[in-house]
């Protein structure tokens, strides 16, 4: 009998469902992540308990082999396999690393960097849509959208339009479950003012969404 992954897919998210609770009260994308890994797994043939014992297996043993990787302890010449170790048994369209400088100056449609990949709104809004601090100095991180991405010698900058914050006198539903579901609400408009920071002045990616007319949840997709 051939459980193909649709089946695997939907018994995982049933589980799921089962201990955590709706979507309001737990994160869902690491659920996601790991429904995607097991779509992979061939389950052919699989009967009498083999295929519970290989997902298992493979879980502990890549889970442990990250953690020691991860290791202040862990030999230089291992950590040095860790790019290989990910494109292995990472996600397939991971690419670890920082895109060079242009050979000229000038804007750029998409940049990497530390393996993940920013864009301008007008390339794709998708990717351009992150929480950044806004200087240097700042400790809170506020939303926003890549407007352009700056070459200029051997530095890239960003310069980011703000998302509008919620006017005064309105209240934020989502700061009830905060930090348990890492979402804002911000008004649905974009300000004039913009902010040209560095690469590593972006904290992560966000996911927006205009449930009102005035108003639209930002949700924090930071994996950390």
């Amino acid at each position: 009998m051939r459980n193909g992954p649709t089946s695997t897919s939907r018994s995982t998210s049933t589980i799921f469902s089962c201990f955590s609770g709706p979507l309001i009260s737990w994160w869902y994308f690491p659920f996601e992540r790991t429904i995607g890994y097991l779509q992979k797994i061939n389950t052919t043939n699989r009967v009498g308990g083999e295929l519970e014992g290989i997902l298992t297996k493979s879980f502990l043993r890549g889970a442990t082999l990250r953690r020691w990787l991860r290791r202040p302890d862990c030999p230089e010449i291992i950590k040095q396999f860790k790019a290989i170790f990910d494109r292995a048994f990472g996600q397939r369209s991971k690419v670890v690393g920082t895109s060079p400088p242009l050979v000229k100056d000038g804007d750029c449609a998409q940049y990497m960097y530390n393996g993940t990949s920013f864009s301008r709104a007008s390339t794709h809004l998708g990717n351009s849509l992150v929480l950044y601090y806004p200087s240097s100095s700042a400790s809170t991180p506020i939303a926003g959208s890549i407007e352009r991405i700056l070459s200029r010698r051997e530095e890239t900058s960003f310069i980011i339009c703000r998302q509008a914050p919620l006017p005064a006198g309105q209240s934020d539903p989502f700061l009830w479950y905060y930090p348990y579901f890492p979402a804002q609400t911000y008004s649905s408009k974009m300000q004039n003012t913009t902010d040209t920071v560095q690469p590593s002045q972006i904290l992560s990616h966000c996911a927006r969404f205009e449930f009102s007319e005035d108003c639209a949840v930002v949700l924090n997709l930071s994996r950390s």
